[in-house]
């Protein structure tokens, strides 16, 4: 836990402050769903979700919405929550897109890799040397069929883990909105 000089500190929780004019800068202008219901402005999310990287080793930190217009802040905070909430779903369907992908890879790849090396056995009783470079090429081919299984089932899941947690972070964060122009940028 520690500060981070980017962003301001109030007590011991960071603040990711957003300054608007008005609150149509909050959400998506091609949009055409209810307000509540709207996406949040694609720069926005890039900024809040660089924040919550930024921010996802030092402590609690809370979102501070500025805007300088009119504004309904329960509004606001339910548009907020259903963006991460609908995020975070996306990010769930898409990891088990991603498993299941990996169980038929490994399903194809265990497959071959048994098809792979019966061929190099069967290739084992010939002492020409092209017959045995051939085999030994086999082997090595059967083990980089399995690379790509392995890949997906043992690392990929590292940075979807990574995202997922930023994109909690975010929607759990407590969320104030005021409507005036707020602290100046440090």
């Amino acid at each position: 836990m520690g500060t981070h000089p980017r962003y301001r500190i109030e007590g011991d929780t960071h603040c990711i402050d957003v300054r608007l004019n008005t609150i149509e800068q909050l959400f998506d202008n091609r949009d055409p769903a209810p307000f509540r219901e709207r996406d949040l402005d694609p720069d926005l999310v890039e900024y809040l979700h660089g924040a919550g990287e930024d921010l996802s080793s030092h402590g609690p930190f809370k979102v501070v919405i500025w805007v300088t217009g009119p504004c309904q802040p329960a509004e606001v905070e339910t548009g907020y929550r259903a963006h991460f909430l609908y995020e975070l779903e996306r990010i769930d369907r898409r990891r088990r897109r991603h498993r299941r992908t990996g169980q038929v890879a490994l399903l194809l790849g265990v497959t071959l890799l048994v098809l792979i090396l019966s061929a190099s056995e069967l290739l084992a009783g010939y002492e020409d040397r092209l017959v045995a470079a051939f085999r030994e090429g086999l082997v090595i081919l059967s083990w980089v069929v399995m690379w790509r299984p392995v890949e997906i089932l043992l690392y990929d899941w590292v940075p979807v883990r990574r995202e997922r947690k930023v994109m909690q972070r975010l929607h759990d964060a407590p969320i104030e909105v005021h409507a005036e122009r707020g602290p100046s940028a440090a």
